[in-house]
Order: C-alpha cells, then structure tokens, then sequence
C-alpha cells in the first residue's frame, strides 16, 4: 500500500511508498523544538494535538518520495546544528524532519497527509509511542504514551541500524548524493 502526501494548498505531492507495519511507524513528539516549527509556520493549531505534540510518521528515506512541487520546498533549522525541518513555501504545511543523508531517517508530518490517507495509515502500521513525554504541555493519559519511553527509543534505534544495514537511506528525497541538503536551509534566530 501507498501513501499519498500533500500540503494544503496541493502544490507539493508525493507518497510514501510500500507501507506496512514493519516498514514504517507511527509516534508523536512532544519536544519544545516541534512547537517552535510550528508556531514559525504559524500553523500551530493544525500541527499539534492538545498536549503540544506533533504527529509524525516514521519511515526509511527510500520510501518517501517527493513527485511534484519540488521547487515549493523549504527547509528551516532551529540552531546552526539542529535538525532539518522541510515545510512548504507556498502555504507552510509541515512536511518532514530529517538529520542528515547519513543519518536514515525522516519523520512526516501527518499535516502533510490528506485525512483520509491518515486514516488509512492509522489503521496499517505500529504506533510506536510517544517521545519527549516530558516536555508535553501537561501530563499525558496513559494510553497516550504507548510503550515505555526506554523501549520506544530502543525500538527507533533498532529501525534506524536497519534501514542504515539494508541500504534504505537513499535514495532521500531532501538530500543529494553528496550529502547536501537539496534546499539550503534557514536558521531561525531566537
């Protein structure tokens, strides 16, 4: 099964390819950095549930593909050292969050996802948990946190050795060959 991707406005397409529990992952992150991007792109609403968290999917860089829009994608980092977070230029809809071409791995917004391809994601892969509990805006309900912080980690971990081992990291579809983000990024200033 297929994902299909999109911002809000539709100018940027794309999918994620070959969806099944064990090729990708659901989880939420609760870190303060998530709800800087999204008060930047002033979608805050849209991008965080009512405890602050961000919705993501997790998948190996080769699944996700990019398909039309390309020249709408921007790229902004919070600090001179921190993660790549790609949104859309035309109507600032999340899109992913990556490390690097060597790191394998990117994390899709589910903004980026129309509701009803969320829906179907809901239903064909793992929830892995949540991540960054702590800095939630306030306590989360059990159900909510899925397995222990310590197995979700490890569990994230195992996934990235993995797709690192099989090759799965590349193509990336916010990186060239050499490494080099497709779009230079911004740096929020504080």
């Amino acid at each position: 099964m297929d994902v299909e991707l999109q911002c809000r406005c539709g100018q940027i397409k794309g999918q994620i390819k070959q969806v099944s529990p064990s090729a990708v992952k659901q989880l939420v992150c609760y870190c303060e950095d998530c709800r800087k991007f999204a008060r930047h792109l002033s979608s805050e609403g849209a991008s965080l549930n009512q405890y602050g968290g961000s919705e993501l999917v997790l998948a190996a860089p080769a699944k996700v593909e990019i398909t039309e829009g390309k020249q709408q994608l921007a790229c902004l980092r919070l600090t001179q050292k921190g993660i790549y977070r790609w949104y859309s230029q035309c109507c600032n809809t999340p899109i992913a969050n990556t490390v690097s071409l060597k790191f394998p791995l990117v994390t899709v917004y589910q903004d980026f996802m129309p509701a009803e391809q969320v829906e179907k994601l809901v239903n064909q892969v793992e929830h892995l948990g949540a991540v960054n509990e702590h800095q939630a805006l306030k306590p989360l309900p059990e159900a909510l946190l899925g397995a222990s912080p310590r197995k979700t980690k490890f569990k994230l971990i195992v996934k990235l050795l993995g797709w690192k081992l099989t090759g799965k990291g590349k193509p990336n579809p916010f990186y060239e060959d050499s490494g080099r983000a497709k779009v230079k990024p911004s740096i929020l200033k504080s």
